[in-house]
């Protein structure tokens, strides 16, 4: 005997929610454990209590942070395949402006951290973001190459 109930809907809201979570769960990983793996780097022999930071973690940190917001930014249009990119799109936003509320706000910046350091996460981040899902959204509309 068949159950009487119909198949609950799927959620059409409920998929880009879960998008943009994994999407940013994705960034914060990448961005949190290669920052982390480049300061340790740098403070290698160093008193903690005394430390600057040399000059290439500043660059580091920044590529790491744009690469980490590119993943994010595929895993995000992954998850929606056959959606628009608005998702995507909310995820740059929410890193544009997770970037610019420090410049915003003329956060002190670290000791030897250079002037551009924080505009250019303010450029990297939603454009990595953007750029990810761009891929993602170009991978998957390529034809597959004919089998045999």
């Amino acid at each position: 005997m068949t159950d009487p109930r119909p198949p609950l809907p799927t959620s059409s809201t409920l998929r880009p929610a879960l998008a943009l979570l994994a999407g940013l769960g994705v960034t914060v990983l990448i961005v949190f454990f290669g920052v982390t793996i480049s300061t340790l780097a740098a403070l290698r022999g160093v008193d903690p209590k005394s430390y600057v930071a040399p000059g290439w973690t500043y660059p580091t940190h920044m590529l790491i942070s744009f690469f980490g917001a590119m993943a994010g930014g595929f895993a995000t249009a992954r998850i929606t395949t056959g959606h628009t990119l608005f998702t995507t799109l909310v995820l740059a936003l929410i890193l544009l402006m997770s970037a610019l509320t420090p410049v915003l706000r003329h956060a002190p910046s670290a000791p030897g951290q250079p002037a551009w350091y924080a505009l250019s996460l303010v450029i990297a981040s939603p454009l990595g973001a953007l750029l990810g899902g761009l891929l993602e959204r170009r991978r998957s509309r390529a034809p597959s190459p004919p089998a045999g």
